[in-house]
């Protein structure tokens, strides 16, 4: 079955993040990659700024165990200098959660590009799997995916 784009509203929190010439491929739109690392970098943006997450010194880590993303609309620089990612929560466990994030040109309403990833969270020196902390477990439900 072929996805089909979700909307604005879809999402609950948003960020802005700037391409560069760099950031587009041989074909002049964004590389693969790059719609990647925005969807990464507003999650934990998210998770720094809503919950209160030490990613550099903090005694949990998030480790990525699953992603995808699925594309809609060409996006590239010049024309997209200012690109906004929405970001949710599918689904919470005990010790991980699904996120998903667009990607969306500035002013349109429909997704160019959305994703997911599933984080487990762990002890960052045992590397054993750990209850999700309390504070990020909140943000986390302030975005959760509301039943349709």
């Amino acid at each position: 079955m072929k996805p089909s784009a979700d909307s604005r509203s879809d999402y609950y929190w948003f960020t802005q993040m700037s391409t560069k010439f760099q950031d587009n491929d041989i074909y002049g739109h964004l590389n693969n990659n790059v719609h990647s690392q925005f969807i990464d970098n507003a999650v934990n943006l998210f998770l720094h700024q809503e919950g209160g997450l030490d990613m550099a010194n903090g005694p949990i880590i998030g480790l990525i165990v699953n992603s995808g993303c699925d594309y809609f609309k060409e996006l590239g620089w010049p024309e997209h200098q200012n690109i906004d990612i929405g970001v949710r929560v599918n689904k919470i466990g005990r010790s991980s959660v699904q996120y998903a994030a667009a990607l969306f040109a500035e002013g349109d309403t429909e997704a160019a590009a959305q994703g997911h990833f599933t984080h487990v969270w762990i002890d960052r020196e045992s590397r054993d799997a750990v209850e999700i902390p309390t504070a990020l477990r909140q943000a986390m439900e302030s975005v959760l995916r509301k039943n349709d």
